[in-house]
């Protein structure tokens, strides 16, 4: 029964987001930056272009004792939505499942921003920003949901992008450090 619970806590949680995104609720907030944060969030859920994720590899860097027992191969994907500024730049909002190191599913989703360099050689550039949203692991408190800001880059083709972010160890909390890779197609 704990163990539904906690699941259903998750669920709703990762979930929540879409529900205040779909109702329509005024960014008038006291604060002009949470003002600003939700005009942001608000104009990629109702203006934006739907992206498809697919992820694929988490690179186990070091510090991890049974590094050969890990999966590597992260296999998942969702999908998410995008907001290109005048300059190129861009807002997202995204959610997407993987297997992750145990080959347990782990859900992830949040808010990333990034900037782009200008285009060259017929549409490539290199991007870089961060991301904040929240993931739930099995081998962390049983699914309960973690807030998550993190740095991301990007390597961009015209509408394909491989994206990567590093997450850093945290003692106590996991065992070594990771690079993960994902793609992302631009509808």
């Amino acid at each position: 029964m704990k163990s539904t619970w906690v699941k259903a806590v998750t669920v709703s949680t990762l979930c929540a987001p879409l529900a205040v995104l779909a109702s329509g609720t005024d960014c008038d907030y006291q604060r002009d930056w949470i003002s600003s944060a939700c005009e942001r969030v608000m104009r990629v859920a109702h203006e934006g272009t739907w992206d498809l994720y697919v992820t694929g590899y988490g690179w186990h860097i070091d510090g991890f004792d049974n590094r050969s027992e890990l999966n590597p191969w992260s296999y998942g994907g969702g999908a998410g939505k995008h907001w290109t500024d005048a300059n190129g730049n861009e807002d997202i909002l995204f959610a997407f499942a993987f297997s992750d190191s145990h080959h347990n599913v782990q859900p992830i989703g949040g808010y990333a921003r990034q900037w782009y360099t200008k285009p060259v050689l017929g549409g490539l550039q290199a991007g870089g920003g961060f991301f904040v949203g929240v993931t739930a692991r099995s081998d962390i408190a049983h699914y309960l949901p973690l807030p998550l800001a993190l740095p991301i880059g990007s390597v961009r083709f015209q509408r394909a992008s491989a994206m990567a972010t590093f997450i850093p160890r945290i003692p106590g909390l996991n065992d070594g450090d990771v690079a993960f890779f994902w793609g992302r197609y631009e509808f």
